[in-house]
This record gives structure tokens, sequence and C-alpha cells, in this order.
């Protein structure tokens, strides 16, 4: 039997699971991050980051409350640096345990452009229609993110039963992505990555200002942000480049002589870190022209 036709694609995620439980864990690890989760409810999922003593970006963290214990996605190349940083910060009289999860959980990524295409595929009732709360449906929890462009449903599964799954949602006509159409997902809906992340820029350079709450009191890095917040001096910027040629990732010059960083590219589309006194036309290197656009 032929499988549906289908716009709906998948990709599985690259990255790092830590398991964080105890009655002390929220509190200990409110301390290290920039949001606050004193108050995350029950599958509830958070967007925050862990930054350096100068307020560099060194993880950006996906941080989930299920059955009593804190799910911390984060980037898998940082995954033992997260985690000696989650443990070193435990003081001796609180109750706080970290476990390992990479390899025993895994996130698939489901996207294309309507929610009712996603739920054909996995199950009619299978999504949480409210954003930012997980959804348990059979074996697996379920996360609606709405996009610019297109809508994508995470799958959290345990590894193991990942091949299954895959069975199951091919045979409804879902198409495996290529790291290339997932960049080029990616780079249309300004979902930032590891390409991004890698250059340890500030919260306010990748327009993450959202996720610092500089009320919640100290954590590391805290000084530098609220220092820039209240000078106003964001110098740099990510946006989406539309270029007249392919472009590789790296460090150019701009007309203006200024550094213009492109981080992820898919074709002739990219997103780049650049000044922000640079106008909507730009041209780099060898005479290559970039017209610039927001998130």
């Amino acid at each position: 039997m032929q499988p549906e036709s289908s716009n709906c694609s998948y990709f599985v995620q690259d990255c790092s699971v830590t398991v964080i439980e105890g009655k002390d864990a929220i509190t200990h690890l409110n301390r290290i991050i920039t949001s606050d989760i004193r108050e995350i409810i029950d599958l509830e999922c958070h967007k925050s980051l862990i930054c350096d003593a100068n307020g560099k970006i060194i993880d950006a963290l996906e941080i989930s409350s299920i059955a009593g214990q804190l799910l911390v996605q984060g980037i898998s190349d940082n995954s033992k640096m997260t985690r000696d940083l989650i443990v070193s910060g435990i003081h001796w009289n609180e109750d706080v345990k970290t476990m390992n999860g990479d390899g025993a959980l895994s996130i698939i990524s489901i996207f294309t452009r309507k929610l009712d295409e996603i739920k054909r595929i996995i199950g009619e009732n299978s999504v949480n229609e409210k954003l930012g709360i997980w959804k348990e449906y059979e074996d697996f929890y379920t996360l609606k993110i709405e996009l610019k462009k297109d809508v994508q449903v995470n799958i959290l599964i345990q590894t193991e039963k990942i091949q299954g799954f895959i069975d199951m949602i091919e045979k409804q006509g879902a198409k495996s992505s290529s790291a290339d159409s997932w960049n080029k997902h990616r780079i249309e809906n300004g979902i930032l990555s590891n390409e991004e992340y890698a250059h340890n820029f500030l919260p306010s350079e990748l327009g993450l200002e959202g996720i610092v709450n500089l009320k919640k009191g100290c954590y590391p890095g805290q000084e530098i942000h609220a220092r820039l917040e209240s000078r106003g001096k964001i110098t740099k910027k990510i946006m989406r480049y539309n270029a007249d040629t392919i472009l590789e990732p790296g460090i150019y010059k701009s007309n203006l002589g200024k550094k213009v960083i492109v981080t992820s590219t898919s074709k002739n589309k990219g997103l780049v870190v650049l000044s922000v006194k640079e106008g909507n036309e730009i041209i780099i290197g060898d005479n290559v022209s970039l017209t610039i656009e927001q998130l």
C-alpha cells in the first residue's frame, strides 16, 4: 500500500538531554540560567540560556517539567560542560540529582505548513493547541511550535522507539529531511541552532532578550546584560539575507569595512550577524550583494 501524499518532513534533532530531579532542582537551576523558571508548571517548556561571566552565550536550553523532573535539552557539543556547570553549583545541603539522558531520550521535529497535516500523520488528538505545553500521547510527548511560515511539532520519545515511530509516520507520507532541507526550514523561520550559538554572541545580538530576565536576581553574565540594557548599546544583530550567489559560512567584510558573520546558509539564503549600522543592501567580498531582512 502506497503512503498518502504529504508535505510533512521530519528531522531527528542533535541535542543533549539532562534530567534533573529533587526538591531543590528548580531553585538550583534557576540560579544558573537567564530566564525565571520558579513558577514552571507540569508539562510546560521554557527557553533559556547559560552565559559566561562576560554575558556571552555558552549553551541554549529548552527546560521542561515532566512528571516531577526537569528535562533540559541543550547543544550536543556542550553537554559535558553544561552538566559540569549544573553539578558544580549544587550547594552541599540541596536535594538535586542530575542524570545524563543522552542516548536514552530523543527529539524528532515534524514540520509543514498546516497543523492538521501533522495531526493526520501522528494522531488527531495528539497535539496540545496551546504553545509551550507538552502533551502526552501514546508512548511519546508532543509540543506545538508556531513559526513565521510553518508549523512544527517536536516529539519527545525514548530513543529505542524512534525507528518504530519513523516507520509509522513514513507510512502516513512523512519524509525524512536532509540537513540542507532542515537548514532551509530554520532559515525561513528564524530558528537558531549551534551554527549561531557557537560564535559566543551576546543574547541581544541574537535577538534573545525575551529569555533574559534582569529582575530575577544574579546569574552568570547578569551584570553585563543589565549594563547593556541600561545603556542601550547593541552593536550587532542577527538578520536573514538573500544573496545573488551561494555563500559559505564565515567572516566577511562589508563595503562599510565592518565585520559580517554568515552563520547558516541554504542555497542563496542564510542567517547573518552584522553591525546595526548596516543598511538593507550591503556588498561583501568580491562584490557579492546581500539583501537584509528581519527574522
